[in-house]
């Protein structure tokens, strides 16, 4: 169902939008609403039930105490208890609330939003390429000198950041997490550990979804410094506001598919261009990245118009070319005062054009880029379902072969590693009670028999997949086997 702007949007857009505002799509409502669109279309909510216990899965609830981490509670206290994503006194909420808190945390502090950018065509973060000229420079120096948009050229790319050490809730830390998810003694350790790791996957999984803002793809710092409110420096994504007024929450639209990937890097871009990365930035525009302007004459005809086009898109994709199966350019429309636009084959707006005084001129109204995000938010969640499943493999098992019991593998996406094996008693206490190195390429490994008082076996592979990335996978299943 399309979502229409009302004539109120200018003054939400000033009311809602607070000053400086240089986060990716709003938090606590386009990035909580796509995780959890992509957590409940997912398998997340049956694999934590498999392979950690959690019996409700999404729903169990998770207990993190607050004197264990006082950091992360210094922010949670400043956050809105109403929204579901704030722990109760006791730091108690459920599974899927933490996975939501770490997407809604990523960008804190604000410094970490430089490195929520990625071009696909220069492995590069963000720069200042549209806004490089002096005068352009200049005034954006004012606006920061008077609490304009804090955004600011460099940092890590996203490509990086999202493993990056320096992320306090990157790779390293969810790993950490997800082994003592699996590995610790107690039920309310091993809760608390899986928290973390939710945490720690929403937050990357935040990185992951700021890869279906074009600007952030594009390369494009000035698209970030749009007037969005009434004063001069109420600035930011006018693209990325509109999604959070016109979709909220609960909006999102549902997920469509994507291409199959298991690594995880491979999801923000890869050699092959399927990464969400790749797809956006071929796309869509951005606001700065627009076709430039230029000169056309009565006589000009539409393939004459698709060659001058060419020389003046500052990447080659969207292209203008009638293979690409855009529509074609209505000249005559653009003469008039609505101008025309510019569709994809799909039917989807990348630009709106219009001719006067011989020149024609490009924009993104915001019709235009609801339009756009009619298409890319449901790409954006499939893209995170996919992440999520990723992150907690589903493929590592536990079975009876042949008379013994045997730990299953997918031999194409295991490589080298170490499994160990956990006996949990009555009291859910869990004990380690075998461990093997693994080669890669192996379907099953036998084991012992745990101890006559285990109740459940665990199964924790550590290791790297069959191209060298790092995998972690669990599986637990009662004991005795059926």
């Amino acid at each position: 169902m399309k979502r229409f702007l009302t004539i109120l949007a200018p003054f939400l857009l000033a009311a809602t939008l607070s000053t400086g505002d240089a986060s990716a799509w709003e938090a606590a409502t386009t990035h909580a609403g796509l995780t959890e669109q992509s957590a409940l279309s997912s398998t997340l909510h049956k694999r934590l039930q498999e392979q950690f216990g959690a019996s409700q899965g999404l729903y169990t609830m998770l207990t993190v105490p607050k004197k264990d981490a006082p950091k992360l509670f210094a922010i949670v206290d400043r956050l809105n208890p109403t929204h579901g994503y704030v722990p109760d006194a006791n730091g108690r909420m459920s599974a899927l609330s933490w996975l939501v808190l770490g997407s809604v945390v990523a960008d804190v502090p604000s410094e970490h939003a430089m490195n929520h950018f990625f071009n696909p065509l220069t492995e590069s973060g963000l720069t200042n390429s549209t806004e490089s000229g002096i005068v352009e420079q200049v005034h954006l120096g004012v606006l920061r000198a008077g609490n304009g948009p804090s955004l600011k050229a460099g940092g890590m790319s996203a490509k990086l950041w999202w493993k990056s050490p320096e992320n306090p809730l990157g790779y390293e830390g969810f790993a950490a997490q997800f082994r003592k998810a699996a590995s610790a003694e107690t039920r309310a350790e091993r809760d608390r550990h899986l928290a973390g790791s939710l945490l720690a996957a929403g937050a990357m999984l935040h990185i992951v979804q700021d890869m279906g803002a074009p600007s952030r793809v594009r390369d494009d710092i000035s698209a970030h410094q749009q007037q969005v409110g009434s004063t001069d420096t109420d600035r930011g994504s006018r693209f990325e506001r509109i999604a959070a007024l016109s979709f909220g929450r609960l909006g999102i639209p549902k997920a469509t598919a994507v291409p199959a990937l298991t690594s995880l890097g491979a999801h923000i871009s890869n050699p092959q261009g399927t990464g969400l990365a790749d797809v956006i930035t071929r796309s869509f525009f951005s606001a700065g990245t627009l076709p430039t302007s230029f000169k056309v004459t009565r006589n000009t005809g539409s393939s004459g118009f698709r060659t001058t086009l060419a020389k003046h898109l500052l990447r080659p994709l969207p292209a203008g070319t009638s293979e690409d199966g855009a529509t074609r350019f209505d000249l005559v429309a653009a003469r008039n005062d609505d101008g025309a636009t510019w569709r994809s084959k799909s039917g989807t707006c990348l630009a709106e054009y219009q001719i006067k005084n011989a020149k024609v001129r490009w924009s993104i109204s915001d019709a235009c880029a609801l339009d756009q995000l009619e298409a890319i938010l449901p790409t954006v969640a499939g893209y995170g379902i996919s992440f999520l499943e990723s992150l907690y493999p589903s493929d590592l098992g536990i079975a009876s072969i042949d008379g013994k019991t045997s730990v299953t593998f997918d031999a194409q996406r295991y490589g080298p590693g170490r499994v160990r094996l956990f006996a949990e008693a009555e009291d859910g206490r869990r004990s380690e009670f075998f461990s093997a190195d693994t080669k890669g390429g192996e379907t099953t490994l036998a084991i012992p028999l745990p101890p006559t008082t285990a109740t459940r076996i665990t199964a924790f592979f550590d290791g790297t997949d069959a191209k060298g990335a790092p995998r972690l996978a669990s599986a637990s299943v009662a004991w005795p086997l059926p």
